[in-house]
């Protein structure tokens, strides 16, 4: 058995919306992930650089900075991570392939298709 399998996976909820933040902390805690939130860009870039998650779902819609522009922040830095991006904005497939994000989801959520793919992003993650 690996030490990494040991480890409890971490992850950044990076929105400005509490209740979508709170909600996908629990449901991802009973996942069995380490969940830290973030309520907006600034944060989330502070977070990751500081927690060093296994994985990032960030929302693009946000105070501070955008999610584009903590992914580029976080590129530019050489930071590999797993990344999911989440917005209600109707064409997240071209927003997520404009930044070489492969992972996203819209919202409102589908739950089952969410967990698939942030268990997907993880297990394909660059750190990985």
């Amino acid at each position: 058995m690996s030490l990494q399998s040991l480890a409890k996976r971490k992850l950044v909820i990076a929105d400005d919306d509490s209740d979508s933040r709170t909600m996908l902390a629990f449901l991802l805690e009973q996942e069995g992930w380490e969940v830290m939130e973030a309520k907006d860009g600034k944060e989330a870039l502070e977070q990751v650089l500081t927690q060093q998650p296994d994985l990032l779902i960030l929302d693009n819609r946000m105070p501070e900075l955008t999610g584009a522009e903590v992914y580029q922040n976080l590129q530019a830095r050489g930071i590999k991570l797993a990344v999911v991006l989440v917005t209600a904005y109707n064409q997240v497939d071209e927003l997520a392939s404009s930044l070489g994000i492969s992972y996203f989801v819209n919202k409102p959520y589908d739950i089952t298709k969410l967990l698939t793919t942030i268990e997907s992003a993880y297990e394909n993650s660059p750190s990985s």
